[in-house]
């Protein structure tokens, strides 16, 4: 082995002693092959990738001078095939990261994944299984020692590195590609908006639209913004709320259902009986429509912050989720902020998996939220076999957060019982629908098998949310529809009704509203509902008739007033709070119910620790003296620490609490303390 290496860096020192030229060449023929595998990775087939360099010979050279121009960075050190060697396994790492992303969701790979990392780590039980995370783990593990003692062995240049020629290649090759952006942005080559990002890694390449995630984040400040133009939009829409006067103020809840859709869509898939018939009896009895959603396949976080706020996300970066970036600290107009401006709303948010996912722990603050219950604070919750919470506890959490105050609420709550990934081997779930396939796909029939009957327990679950809310008498609103078909191995022209990109809505409600059925994209949804419900509403709202009226509408002025507007709330100078008062951060309470801590109790003869209280859940962590300690959950009023060895009761003045502490070991919230006395 030592004879093998040393003949290696030998090699290595002897490439130090070629020409500039050789190596700019070396690099220029290293880049065409790691860009031809990222696509390979990217495309999943190397028939494919063939086929897009076929196709798209100069969007290939394009992403071959970005590999380039990163690649070239390396003639700059003296350890330069270290530095060349890691810019390349890097860019190898971020392809075979995509790769296996493709194979459980269809959005693609991009940067926002990796700033979401400890999200992933959470997930890794749902995704992989034991034999697979100790193979993922250890080869990180492996990649990090290789790495470095890659850098600590790998020889380097003696003499002069050349840094002004290696420099001058350097800026020549940063030079090619920026001109080449500008050049093939403006012929349309390529394009730096991206409607859908899977078709955009297809049709523009892995390493452009890899790269274009990285740098492109936020609103970008638009040419012609001006406090005169946010002014001229405030004036233009301000009386289209003269004439809003609401008959009554009714409860609103929005309930978005992770990835569902009519199965009956998908052609070959066949069922032996209607997997969701009260969402479609709904459908006859009440407005709906199709609903076209940011995002195919996965993306939940996009299509909530459009359906509540009125904004577009694809004017963010390519892949972004603002919850990640701008919501964790900066306030943002939406539905629940106008409503609780206006007309004195309560407003929740309810979301059975953790809080910390997608940030919504911070986010939902900066959207007006008063209280989020998020699975942390939940009782008597079912899973699936696949590890997601089932959406049974769903109606109750809303009920709870009804009754919680004596104004109208607004409710806004995400299911994620029918979230992938979809078991192949086997069905795993109760099988309330026999499914079929023409294909007779064994392992494709168990995917939709298991997915179809997480609907149809879903779709049992709305029937008896409506129940309960026409049980308990009060007016409301209750808006239903899917964040995106789920991520399942679609065929392109599979869909006999309806895109990729839309789902379906129905606004079920006992107050009689009249509004007409209607195709709406997520971003309309909240100026429909509040116009329908005659309520005034915000600037993004307004925006939408001025603008975007299904009959008079100019999209193109729309986008560029949204785009206008987005910028100056989130990122800009915010003008347009000097015409309206600006929208604060909530101070949300995590959970409806406090925890409580009411009593200590040490048990002589078994040596348990006993704390007594209200509202703990499974997810409920004894704290003594600050410390955790391994706590067993027998109900809501009831939590124990039994003891390893020999059982040693507390001092007294030991101080105890309980913290809600997530999967990933977070503390989010924590009880009163309580003193123990002997």
């Amino acid at each position: 082995m030592k004879t093998l290496l040393k003949k290696a860096f030998k090699k290595i020192r002897k490439t130090y002693e070629q020409p500039m030229w050789k190596w700019v060449l070396a690099i220029l023929l290293i880049s065409f092959l790691l860009e031809f595998l990222l696509e390979i990775f990217g495309r999943r087939s190397i028939l494919k990738a063939a086929l897009f360099v076929y196709h798209d010979p100069l969007v290939f050279l394009y992403n071959t001078s970005i590999c380039f121009m990163t690649l070239s960075i390396s003639l700059l050190f003296r350890r330069r095939a270290f530095f060349l060697a890691l810019v390349l396994v890097t860019w190898l790492t971020m392809g075979v990261c995509n790769c296996v992303v493709l194979g459980y969701r269809i959005t693609p790979f991009s940067f926002i994944d990796i700033t979401m990392i400890s999200d992933v780590f959470s997930m890794m039980d749902i995704y992989f299984n034991t034999a697979q995370q100790i193979a993922i783990f250890g080869g990180l593990i492996l990649l990090v020692i290789l790495i470095v003692i890659a850098f600590i062995s790998v020889p380097k240049m003696k003499g002069k590195i050349h840094i002004v020629k290696a420099s001058i290649v350097v800026l020549i090759s940063f030079t090619i590609v920026y001109v080449m952006t500008i050049v093939a942005v403006k012929t349309t080559l390529i394009a730096d908006e991206f409607t859908n990002l899977g078709t955009a890694y297809k049709d523009y390449g892995f390493a452009y639209c890899f790269a274009n995630s990285v740098v492109d984040v936020g609103i970008g400040k638009p040419d012609d913004y001006s406090r005169k133009n946010i002014n001229n939009y405030f004036l233009d829409t301000y009386h289209l709320d003269d004439k809003a006067y609401p008959k009554e103020k009714p409860d609103i809840i929005i309930l978005q259902l992770e990835s569902f859709i009519d199965i009956g869509r998908v052609a070959g898939v066949n069922t032996d009986k209607e997997p969701i018939p009260n969402f479609k009896a709904f459908q006859e009895e009440y407005p709906s429509g199709w609903l076209t959603v940011p995002a195919i396949g996965a993306g939940t976080a996009n299509t909530e912050f459009e359906i509540i706020t009125g904004m577009k996300s694809k004017v963010f970066g390519a892949g972004e989720y603002p919850y990640k970036t701008i919501l964790t600290d900066t306030a943002c107009e939406s539905m629940p902020q106008v409503l609780k401006r206006i007309y004195g709303y309560g407003t929740h948010a309810i979301h059975n998996n953790k809080a910390k996912f997608y940030s919504r722990d911070q986010s939902y603050a900066s959207l007006g939220f008063d209280t989020f219950t998020s699975l942390e604070y939940m009782k008597d919750v079912n899973y699936t076999q696949t590890g997601w919470a089932k959406d049974d506890c769903l109606p109750n959490e809303i009920m709870k957060a009804l009754d919680s105050d004596e104004e109208p609420d607004v409710v806004l709550c995400i299911s994620v019982q029918g979230h992938g990934r979809y078991p192949k081997q086997e069905l795993k779930c109760e099988e309330h629908i026999k499914v079929t396939l023409d294909s007779e796909d064994p392992e494709l029939t168990n995917q939709f098998g298991y997915y179809v009957n997480q609907c149809y327990e879903m779709d049992q679950m709305i029937l008896e949310l409506k129940d309960m809310l026409d049980g308990r008498g009060e007016p409301y609103v209750l808006v239903l529809y899917g964040d995106h078909i789920p991520a399942l191995p679609f065929e392109e022209d599979q869909f006999t009704s309806g895109e990729q990109n839309q789902t379906e809505y129905v606004i079920v409600n006992n107050i009689g509203l009249e509004m007409e059925d209607r195709d709406i994209y997520t971003y309309e949804l909240s100026d429909y509902l509040m116009r329908g419900l005659k309520m005034k509403r915000g600037i993004m709202q307004r925006l939408h008739e001025k603008y975007f009226d299904a009959e008079t509408g100019d999209e193109e002025a729309f986008k560029a007033a949204a785009t206008e507007m987005q910028y100056d709330m989130l990122y800009g100078e915010r003008y347009i709070y000097n015409r309206i008062e600006e929208y604060p951060r909530m101070d949300m309470k995590l959970g409806i119910d406090d925890i409580v801590v009411e009593s200590v109790e040490f048990n002589d003869a078994t040596g348990y620790i006993v704390v007594k209280g209200q509202n703990f859940t499974t997810f409920s962590m004894i704290l003594i003296d600050d410390t955790r300690t391994d706590t067993t959950y027998i109900d809501d009023e009831t939590l124990i620490v039994v003891p390893e060895g020999t059982a040693t009761k507390p001092e007294p003045g030991t101080v105890f609490e309980v913290a809600q502490i997530d999967k990933d070991k977070h503390e989010l919230t924590r009880s009163n303390a309580v003193t123990f006395q002997d």
